[in-house]
């Protein structure tokens, strides 16, 4: 059992929550919870070391990661505890790598997010493209870290199922497929819009949009319609749209 705060694991699981630099030098990242190791044990992720509480219940966690050759070592209650700010931890987290999916050869779905600031409302949105069958994500310069601890947990092990990118704009603006910017200004109802063929859709921003970037190169503008001027966060607008697609293509 590890007993010490010194440990060198307990030091890199610490410094690769805190820091998105070290994460992104390293290109590893940290797993918190049962359900988000489940789902890269499946996906026959190469966890460097599970860590787990006495009292955490994870037999079959703890069988997998032997079949794959995965460390797992009990940390002393106070030790894991402090480890995580999550409220209630559930007793096990793993150092994972970056999940090195490849981008598909002819994408029908593409989602780019600009400039997204809050890693919970960016965990919930890859949490949705997951769910309805998104090909790969996007994300724009200045968008928040898709590896942030908050980002992981609201994803639910959307890391493992789709590839997520942080491109430059010289690389978005190469994307060779029709180019539809969500914005309140938009000039064209999501329901009235064919999203029947293949198709990139930006969402921006809570606080200021889509990057005039993507504005300025865009095929098309669509809104979502609203009785009132209040503007929904980014995650909400992503799902509003996205199951808009998936209607239009499973459903008419």
């Amino acid at each position: 059992m590890i007993s010490s705060p010194n440990n060198a694991r307990l030091k890199r699981v610490r410094t690769l929550f805190q820091y998105g630099k070290r994460r992104r030098v390293e290109r590893h990242f940290v797993l918190e919870g049962v359900r988000l190791i489940a789902d890269a044990l499946a996906a026959a992720a190469p966890l460097e070391f599970i860590l787990y509480r006495p009292d955490t219940t994870i037999t079959e966690i703890l069988q997998q990661a032997d079949t794959q050759d995965i460390p797992c070592l009990e940390v002393e209650e106070k030790l894991f505890n402090q480890l995580t700010d999550t409220p209630s931890p559930q007793g096990i987290l793993a150092v994972s790598p970056f999940p090195e999916l490849p981008l598909p050869e002819n994408p029908n779905l593409v989602l780019i997010l600009s400039s997204i600031a809050d890693p919970g409302n960016l965990g919930t949105i890859l949490r949705t493209a997951a769910a309805v069958g998104v090909d790969n994500v996007i994300l724009t310069p200045r968008s928040v870290d898709p590896y942030n601890p908050k980002s992981v947990r609201g994803a639910m092990g959307a890391h493992f199922r789709i590839p997520i990118e942080q491109w430059s704009w010289e690389q978005i603006r190469e994307i060779n497929l029709p180019l539809l910017v969500a914005d309140a200004g938009g000039s064209n109802d999501i329901y009235a819009t064919d999203f029947s063929n293949a198709v990139a859709i930006v969402v921006g921003s809570e606080a200021h949009g889509p990057d005039e970037q993507l504005l300025s190169i865009a095929d098309q503008v669509v809104k979502i319609p609203m009785t009132s001027g209040e503007s929904l966060n980014a995650a909400m607008a992503a799902s509003v749209i996205l199951y808009e697609i998936y209607r239009q293509r499973h459903y008419r």
